[in-house]
């Protein structure tokens, strides 16, 4: 058995650590380790130092049933999405963790026999922090807004900053990390200052909310790095290779393993039964912690290295109000809320949702809707209709016994006549100097749905002019930015409607891959219905370096053309939305979008009965563009050997296909498509 320690940072695959057998993680322990190493070499030292001492620890301290306490605070870092998890499932988490380190999960009668009677109640709790470190009422919760919820990883703890290591543990929760990376955690010693601590995305955090019950426990797991656990098969993130039979973990009662991503408990590895159920393996199957590493963590715990010792001190339990007894104070709350839409044409319903925090208890809210029916509101998560066209203002107040507080939004609501659009034919150049306003029209704008770092932005490097443009380079992959046009009045909305754009691309390698997609409204962008979609190679302008900045040339600009069908055209409103995915690429240029009213006869026949099938290959996103309108097609997967895996029949102008591919493997199947004017069979590569 190894008895020294390595420094260990951990990387979990978003795809999911402990959900099925089939599924995998990618880890980048390696390639941490040596830049930490580089950088600070001083880390193997005080690693060296803390192996030592938990040895001597085990050896020289008789066993005690102590219940250690661990104070801990989650910082909940979010945009005001799903990531924005409730307090009932920060709850759930810390409640499923401590049912796993206390050995009290129902399914623990289903351990091996072979590992029963090593498995460890660690007797090890973790409690919600009730005194902040300014001596302050807290919940043990903090929530910062801020983008680094996108795949920030550190930045996100740069902006919910840490509070005192030695005190709490801190945890912080995320949209995503980089990398595709589920949660991390460092082992005592090695955190860079302000960063000690877990991370995790916020589904996997508890077992209610946007989590499942197959994520409860990879905060156990983290929880265990935190504590100086490595994985059985000792600190490396590649389980199920040969050659980790020739390290280990130096605990004596985890069996030699190669370490599993699936549940065999019967494994034999490296030469004796594998304890699959161990909390810090990979299987889907862990119930247990051994008794080797509840001493380790046990041990940890008693020593000064980064200050784990006081985490648990009757002086630190009594600060942090997470000591035996203590009596908690009801916390003054903080108003915060979030509308489920916040654009639309007069006559839409805005439903609104409290998320005030800080507190367990809000005994009265009161809210102000500037132009809303009604114009306040007592309940909770009211509904408000807005019959008048303008820019709103909204208010919530709450208080509760032992404060109060409000939150005012400035022009919240933006609502639209829908016979107030610009007329046909209109050409879009963006030019207005009051962007995202349009100079001269206060009825009209444009809006900006905004995700990741980077979003739309008006640029003078145009194509005539003034363009629009997005840099996806510094957005985390499928991060998706919206903007929407000005509202347009239909007068007719039986007639087809041609868009041509000018777009410039700069593509970093083939393998990094933005998308266009557009949609239209007939409800001033309340809600939204795809009609076509562009990828990265057939908007790729040229190929740019990652360290560059991308400015188009004038040979740079292609013309894209399509039309949007008479279905989706329904009343007098349209409005047409420009979203970007991010697939890693430089930067996106679009200019002079145009809409034009053309007859069927009028539009190229290569535009009437093309048929496109994207992307081509594709992951869990399939479309179908029926450019001759009303034309049923019939849609056939087969395999290799001609067997049909799945069918479907449409006869709308953009067919969403996802049902065709969402239940196969990755490989290549033929997708065969008929119509009164097609019959064609397509190679189609699922990824």
């Amino acid at each position: 058995m190894k008895k020294i320690f390595v420094l260990f940072l951990m990387f979990i695959s978003s795809i999911s650590i402990f959900a099925q057998e089939d599924e995998t993680w990618r880890c980048a322990t390696d390639e941490v380790y040596r830049d930490l190493i580089k950088n600070n070499p001083e880390i193997l030292i005080e690693r060296q130092k803390l192996d030592e001492f938990v040895q001597d620890y085990i050896k020289n301290n008789p066993k005690d049933d102590e219940i250690y306490v661990i104070p801990v605070v989650f910082h909940v870092v979010h945009d005001y999405g799903v990531e924005n998890i409730s307090y009932e499932q920060i709850l759930s988490a810390v409640d499923f963790m401590n049912t796993d380190y206390r050995l009290q999960r129902s399914d623990t009668n289903t351990i091996h026999p072979a590992f029963k009677s090593i498995a460890a109640d660690t007797h090890i709790e973790f409690r919600l922090a009730k005194i902040d470190p300014n001596g302050e009422c807290t919940i043990g919760i903090t929530r910062t807004v801020s983008e680094t919820t996108y795949g920030g990883g550190e930045e996100a703890k740069e902006a919910a900053p840490s509070w005192p290591s030695d005190k709490y543990l801190n945890i912080w929760t995320v949209y995503s990390l980089g990398g595709g990376a589920a949660g991390w955690s460092y082992y005592p010693g090695t955190a860079p200052y302000g960063r000690d601590g877990i991370i995790l995305l916020h589904d996997y955090v508890g077992v209610t909310g946007t989590s499942t019950s197959g994520h409860g426990s990879v905060l156990t797991h983290e929880a265990g790095h935190y504590l100086n656990l490595p994985h059985p098969w000792g600190s490396t993130n590649d389980p199920e290779v040969p050659s980790n039979c020739d390290i280990d973990d130096g605990i004596e009662d985890t069996p030699n393993t190669i370490g599993h991503t699936s549940c065999n408990l019967y494994a034999v590895t490296c030469g004796s039964l594998d304890n699959v159920q161990n909390f810090m393996d990979y299987s889907y199957c862990y119930k247990m912690f051994t008794q080797g590493q509840s001493n380790v963590m046990r041990a940890t715990l008693n020593s000064s290295v980064s200050g784990r010792n006081n985490l648990h001190s009757i002086e630190n339990l009594i600060a942090t109000g997470t000591n035996d007894g203590y009596e908690a104070q009801v916390c003054a709350p903080i108003a915060d809320f979030k509308a489920n839409k916040n654009l639309g044409c007069t006559g839409f319903t805005v439903h609104y949702n409290n998320l005030s925090y800080n507190t367990d208890f809000i005994g009265y809210s009161n809210w102000t809707f500037d132009g809303g029916d009604p114009s306040s509101s007592d309940e909770f998560s009211p509904a408000v209709v807005y019959n008048q066209k303008g820019l709103f203002d909204a208010q919530l107040y709450v208080e509760n016994p032992t404060d109060f507080d409000s939150k005012l939004i400035a022009d919240y609501i933006r609502v639209y006549d829908a016979e107030d659009g610009i007329s046909l034919p209109y050409s879009e150049s963006f030019e207005t100097s009051d962007f995202p306003f349009i100079t001269g029209n206060t009825d009209n704008d444009f809006y900006l749905a905004k995700e990741g770092e980077r979003n739309w932005e008006q640029t003078d490097e145009g194509y005539n002019g003034k363009s629009i443009k997005i840099v996806n380079k510094y957005n985390n992959i499928g991060t998706k930015n919206k903007i929407y046009l000005p509202n347009i009045f239909i007068n007719d909305d039986t007639q087809t409607i041609q868009v041509t754009m000018k777009i410039a691309y700069g593509r970093i390698e083939s393998n990094y891959a933005d998308r266009l997609k557009f949609y239209v409204s007939n409800s001033c962008g309340d809600s939204l219905r795809i009609v076509y979609v562009l990828s990265a190679s057939s908007i790729t302008s040229r190929y740019v370096t990652s360290y560059s900045t991308y400015v188009p040339t004038a040979e740079d600009w292609k013309t894209h053309t399509f039309t949007i069908n008479p279905s989706s055209l329904r009343g007098n409103n349209l409005r047409f939305v420009i979203e970007a995915e991010s697939g890693g690429g430089s930067a996106i240029y679009i200019d002079d979008v145009s809409f034009e009213i053309v007859s069927t006869d009028n539009i190229e026949a290569s535009l009437q009965n093309k048929i496109s099938v994207y992307p081509n290959p594709c992951v869990d996103e399939l479309f179908i563009q029926n450019s001759n309108s009303g034309q049923e097609l019939y849609m056939t997967i087969t395999d290799y050997t001609g067997k049909v895996l799945a069918t479907d029949i449409s006869s709308d102008y953009l067919i969403k296909a996802d049902n065709l591919i969402s239940n196969l493997p990755a490989g290549i199947y033929f997708l065969k498509i008929e119509g009164k004017n097609h019959n064609k069979v397509y190679k189609l590569i699922k990824t």
